[in-house]
């Protein structure tokens, strides 16, 4: 009897490893929650997507004062799921692409950037900080945003330069050898 409890028990605890592995139920260990897609064998988490889709809901009800609990703000608020949700692959596919091309950005890069784009909007360190807040974004957040932009800059010159494509071709090419597996609705 101990042994079939126990082969119950391991075959429990193996399943419940398992799904928890491959992201199809939410770790309570790890933030993020279900998995929402994997790209390229990164993945992409529920949590993170409905977190931006929290900063576009906001922005975009602000400016078209939509009301997302009717039936059509509903449709509306779906469809910018899906949006959202296609953007952050498109990124992470571009991402983990000048990952495999070695493309690096480095933290020097970052701040030159950060700093001409405070310059651009003629904002001191305070009035930037403000600026982030105002739009849901931690200094380190955006940080990121640069280093991803500057990556994927440096992937697409690579590619219309090096391979002689245009850059929608480039693009198209790196999208058709992406492994993309979404898991969401």
């Amino acid at each position: 009897k101990i042994y079939a409890i126990l082969a119950v028990f391991l075959v429990v605890v193996g399943g419940a490893a398992l799904l928890l592995f491959t992201g199809t139920i939410s770790n309570p260990f790890k933030g993020g929650g279900p998995v929402a897609a994997i790209v390229n064998g990164e993945k992409i988490f529920q949590g993170d997507v409905e977190q931006k889709l929290e900063v576009y809901k906001k922005i975009y009800g602000q400016r078209a004062k939509t009301d997302f609990s009717g039936p059509e703000g509903k449709t509306a608020l779906a469809d910018m799921e899906k949006q959202v949700l296609n953007a952050m692959i498109q990124e992470k596919i571009l991402v983990t692409e000048a990952a495999k091309e070695k493309i690096v950005v480095s933290p020097q890069e970052i701040k030159d950037k950060i700093s001409s784009i405070k310059k651009a909007m003629n904002l001191s360190d305070k009035d930037f900080e403000e600026f982030l807040k105002g739009h849901a974004m931690s200094t380190a957040n955006f940080e990121k945003r640069v280093e991803k932009e500057a990556l994927i800059t440096r992937l697409i010159a690579k590619g219309t330069q090096e391979k002689g494509l245009t850059k929608d071709a480039w693009v198209k090419a790196l999208n058709d050898r992406a492994k993309v597996e979404v898991f969401t609705k």
